[in-house]
Parts: structure tokens; C-alpha cells; sequence
């Protein structure tokens, strides 16, 4: 195809011409009538080339949209509704405004050239229908059609079309809460809660009682945010606070999201090498490109089903919990009597066990998610539905967590057997409980790596695109939100470089949940400012329950991060 200048070809003769539109050129920057073709992105959709019959008129533009996942789209002379030559700071070639909807915008694919169909009726018509259809003279044609469009089924659900009536519904019902309740136990927490249970025994199982409620008002405060400002985190980090605090908080997270990224490459070819006895290396650019793939190139819909499924691996862990021989008195006794001493070892534990659960790229992800996720009915139905999503990925995490704990416990810690990480504690199972244990903790390590890295890469994604205010959404295409998927890109090449040069996981995943543990009360600080305020959340500000729960979070994670500092400058650790 040529490059920036104009191409004639004999193709079909167009009767209609208009002296705007023959003023169209190659550069002009594209807007829409109503579709995203990404104009709020890094690289804006241009006009390429401008293909004319032999007489010179105008048939067809090339509109071209990015320069790494690049896309050609053919557009048709007769969907030109505005040429403006006038150059501006954002368009200094001028602009091309075509008619298009969302529909068939939605429609076009991840790659290759594509046309858009012939547009005579698309601007015509909409127009005369119109007309015929307002006051204060509607023709009987109008009102017919007017009539014949309000006795269709509404789009938007009712609140009764809201309610769970099936196992359908549920499975319908599960979305970013249930994916992010679920990819919190990555590998650096799925190593937290086996050092836990390794080191202390039961005595913190409490801790996951305690952290249960907690973690649930955090991200339904993000679904809350999300879900009535449909703003990103970020984005209203940046509203409302400038870019001097939207761009460290970036920063933090970037850096800490990319060593746990790491971590978790590293865990899924461990996991891959304990079942094969194939050296973890040979899995870790495999697994990386086939989430690469998924998380790029796949829609959102497909997403959720894909990682869903994956997270059945999940249930690996109850079973060796099951398997382990616990005591169930011990087990009850350390889950509802609280057992805590002051040593650096029981508060260092504590840290990293609320760390893990309450991590910062999980509250980027819920605000994100909800903001993105199609749920029926009012504000109030959807808020609700959004409740039970982020219900049911804090209790099947949280569980799974529980049974690491136990399994670990009632193993590692009742034979003196000390671990650093996830796959450490696999191995160690064995000569306890037998091989097949261990295949089934190491499946769900590979498990928690594969569900986690899309939840990490995204939420990178979205705090850095926030921060400078670019499109980002999982829904769009890659040529749509470029910024954003590059942003997942170099990410993940970032984490996948440090994972073979052999950097040691276990320390990039200390460091990071140290980076976290920081990072998680401000966050939640600023989520417990966000949701109070009037003129961001209007009639839906939290209630005093969850505001309760925020500020509980935030007082015990700044209590274990001043205990952990201490304790680290003191020697203790």
C-alpha cells in the first residue's frame, strides 16, 4: 500500500461529490460520530491514503490506527460527513469526521485491512428518521416505527431480570471480583502462606478469619468507586490529586508488579519441572507468550472463562489440605483463638500474610474491572451484584490460602521442616504424603501463576495509563488502547528477562510485598477519601460498615509495617 499520498483507481464511479470531501487528505487525523477507534490513545487514527476514480473524485480513505499493533480500515467516500483543514494542536493536518457506530466499530477484528460497508443510508437515513420521529410534527411513518422500537424488550435489564435465580446466573454473575479475589494467591503469596504454616503451625490461622472481611470491604469499595464514577483508580488519583501523586504510586506498583510477575514465571516452569523433570527454563517463554496471547488478543468475555477454568487448579490445594492428617482441634483452635507474640518472626509473618492477601494491584484491578464490566439493572442492582462477585473471589481465595496453611502446618511444621518457597514446600510433601501431593500442589502453582500475571499486567497497565490519562480497557482491541497493550507488553518482556537471567524469585518477591506493604495503606486511605466524598460518589457514598472495615485495614497494615521496620533496623530480622 502506498505510504502518504493519494491513490487513483478506476474501481466504481461515486455520484455523490461535495467539495468537502474532495478536500480530504492523507494526515488528517480521524474522529467519529459514535464508536472508539481509539482516539484518546498514544498513536490517533490518521488518514493514510485517498483512493479516487479516474475522474478524480474521492471512492475510499484509508484510515490507519497504530504503528505496533497496526490497523487498516477502508472507509468509504460517502461516510465522510466534515472535512476541517484547519490545523490544531492535536491535529495539525486537520480533521476528518466519518459516520460510524459502535456496533460495527466493535465488530472489527484484532488485525489485517478491513472495510467499513457502504454508508449512503447510515447518515441519510438517521437524520430523516429523526425528523419523522420528533415533534412537533412526527409522521404517522415515525410514530409507527417510534412505537414498534419502545414495545421491544428494554436493553437495560429490570431489576427483577437482576436477581440469581441459577447456577447459570451465578457463573454469569462471576467477573473481575472473582478473578481478583482468586489472583491474589500468586506465587510470592501461595510462598507466604507455605512459610506461614511452615514456620508458625496453625497458630495464624486467625489471621485469615480476620483478613476475610477486610479484604471485602477494600475491593467493594474499589467496585463501588468503579462502578459509580467509571473512572480507573489511577485516573482519579490524577483528577483529584495531580500526577505528583498519581506517578510515585505508578512507580511503586510498576516496579513491585514486575518482580511478582517474575516470581511468577519463575513458580509456573517450577511447578512445570516438579511434574515433568524438565528444567524450569524450557516453560517460563512458552507460558509467558501463551498469556501474552490470551491477555492482548483475546476479548474479556474469553478472559474470564479461560482464567475461571484455570483456577479449578485451585482446588489442588484443599485436597492436600484434606490430605494432610491436620488435627481439625488444633486447626479450629489457631482459626477462632488468636495467638500473638511480639518476636520479629510472628510480626514478620503477619506483615506478609496481610500483604499478600491485601495487595495494592488487586485494588487497581477492581476499580478497573468494575468500571468495565456489563451488569444489568440500577446503580444500586449493579453495586449489589458487583458485592457478591467480589464475595465470591474473597472467600474461594482466601479458602485456598486456609488450606495452604493447614496443609503446610500439619506437615512441614509438625516435622521441622523449614521452606522459602512454594516449590520447595512441593518437594517437601512428598516423602509425606506421597507423590501425588505433590503433583497436585504443583498444579496449583502453575495454576496461580497463569491466573495471576493477566490481574498483574493489566493493573499495570491501567495505573500508568491513568497517570497520563490514555485509554486503557481489557474490552478494546490492542489497535484501540496501543498505549495500554504496550504498556502489558514491556511488562511482561521486563519480567520474563529478570526471571532468566536467574535473579532470585524469592528475594524480587520479598522485596515487592515489602513494596506493597507499603503502598497498601495509602491506598486504602485514599479509597476511604474517594468513597466519602459527595461530589465523586454522590447518593452512593460507602457506608459505615465498609468505611469501618477500611479503616481497620489500614490501621493493622501501618501497625505490622512499623513493627516490620523496627524490627529490620534493630537487627531483628
Amino acid at each position: 500500500m502506498t505510504q502518504g499520498k493519494s491513490r487513483t483507481t478506476p474501481k466504481r464511479t461515486n455520484k455523490r461529490q461535495n467539495t468537502p470531501r474532495q478536500r480530504v487528505a492523507p494526515g488528517m487525523r480521524v474522529a467519529t460520530t459514535e464508536g472508539d477507534l481509539g482516539q484518546r490513545d498514544i498513536t490517533p487514527p490518521k488518514i493514510e491514503a485517498v483512493e479516487r476514480d479516474a475522474q478524480g473524485h474521492v471512492q475510499d480513505v484509508i484510515v490507519q490506527k497504530g504503528t505496533v499493533f497496526k490497523k487498516e480500515i477502508v472507509v468509504p467516500a460517502d461516510r465522510i460527513i466534515a472535512v476541517d483543514p484547519q490545523p490544531k494542536e492535536d491535529a495539525p493536518a486537520g480533521t476528518v469526521t466519518i459516520a460510524t457506530n459502535a456496533q460495527e466499530v466493535n465488530a472489527l477484528s484484532a488485525v489485517g485491512e478491513e472495510d467499513i460497508t457502504k454508508g449512503d443510508d447510515l447518515t441519510a437515513h438517521d437524520i430523516i428518521d429523526e425528523a419523522q420521529e420528533q415533534p412537533p410534527m412526527p409522521t404517522d411513518v415515525g410514530m409507527r416505527r417510534k412505537e414498534a422500537r419502545n414495545a421491544q424488550p428494554s436493553a437495560t435489564p429490570t431489576r427483577a431480570s437482576a436477581t440469581v435465580h441459577s447456577l447459570r446466573d451465578v457463573l454469569h454473575l462471576l467477573g473481575p471480583g472473582f478473578l481478583g479475589g482468586m489472583s491474589g494467591n500468586d506465587a510470592s503469596a501461595v510462598t507466604t502462606y507455605a512459610v506461614t504454616g511452615a514456620t508458625t503451625g496453625f497458630s495464624q490461622l486467625w489471621l485469615m478469619l480476620l483478613a476475610t472481611p477486610l479484604l471485602q470491604c477494600v475491593l467493594f469499595a474499589c467496585g463501588a468507586i468503579g462502578r459509580i464514577t467509571q473512572h480507573g483508580f489511577a485516573d482519579l488519583l490524577r483528577l483529584h490529586y495531580g500526577r505528583k501523586v498519581a506517578l510515585p504510586v505508578a512507580g511503586l506498583l510498576l516496579v513491585a508488579n514486575i518482580a511478582l510477575i517474575a516470581g511468577d514465571l519463575v513458580a509456573i516452569g517450577s511447578g512445570f519441572q516438579l511434574i515433568t523433570g524438565i528444567t524450569w527454563e524450557w516453560f517460563v517463554v512458552p507460558a509467558g507468550a501463551f498469556l501474552w496471547y490470551m491477555t492482548v488478543y483475546q476479548s474479556f468475555d474469553t478472559i474470564k472463562k479461560v482464567f475461571m477454568v484455570l483456577s479449578l487448579a485451585f482446588i489442588a490445594y484443599l485436597i492436600t489440605g484434606f490430605l494432610s492428617g491436620a488435627h481439625w482441634g488444633a486447626v479450629l483452635r489457631g482459626t477462632f483463638v488468636p495467638s500473638l507474640s511480639f518476636n520479629f518472626v510472628d510480626i514478620s509473618s503477619i506483615v506478609a500474610l496481610l500483604g499478600a492477601t491485601l495487595s495494592p494491584y488487586t485494588m487497581f484491578w477492581q476499580v478497573q474491572g468494575e468500571k468495565e464490566e456489563q451488569r444489568p439493572g440500577t446503580k444500586r442492582v449493579q453495586v449489589r451484584l458487583a458485592a457478591w462477585d467480589i464475595f465470591s473471589g474473597v472467600l474461594s481465595g482466601n479458602l485456598i490460602a486456609y488450606f495452604i496453611i493447614v496443609c503446610t502446618s500439619a506437615t512441614l511444621f509438625a516435622h521441622h521442616q523449614s521452606i522459602t518457597t512454594a516449590a520447595d514446600a512441593a518437594r517437601s510433601l512428598q516423602p509425606l504424603l506421597g507423590p501425588f501431593a505433590k503433583y497436585l500442589f504443583a498444579a496449583g502453582l502453575i495454576g496461580a501463576g497463569m491466573v495471576a500475571i493477566p490481574v498483574l499486567l493489566a493493573s499495570t497497565g491501567y495505573v500508568l495509563t491513568g497517570s497520563f490519562n490514555w485509554a486503557a480497557s481489557l474490552w478494546k482491541k490492542p489497535w484501540q488502547n496501543e498505549g495500554f497493550y504496550l504498556i502489558l507488553t514491556v511488562a511482561l518482556v521486563a519480567s520474563l528477562a529478570l526471571a532468566l537471567l536467574r535473579f532470585n524469585p524469592v528475594q524480587l518477591m520479598f522485596w515487592a510485598n515489602i513494596l506493597q506493604s507499603f503502598l497498601a495503606p495509602i491506598l486504602i486511605v485514599l479509597l476511604l477519601i474517594l468513597g466519602n466524598n459527595r461530589s465523586i460518589m454522590g447518593p452512593y457514598r460507602l457506608r459505615w460498615l465498609t468505611n469501618t472495615g477500611l479503616g481497620l485495614a489500614a490501621l493493622v497494615l501501618v501497625v505490622g509495617v512499623v513493627f516490620l521496620v523496627v524490627g529490620l533496623a534493630t537487627g531483628g530480622g
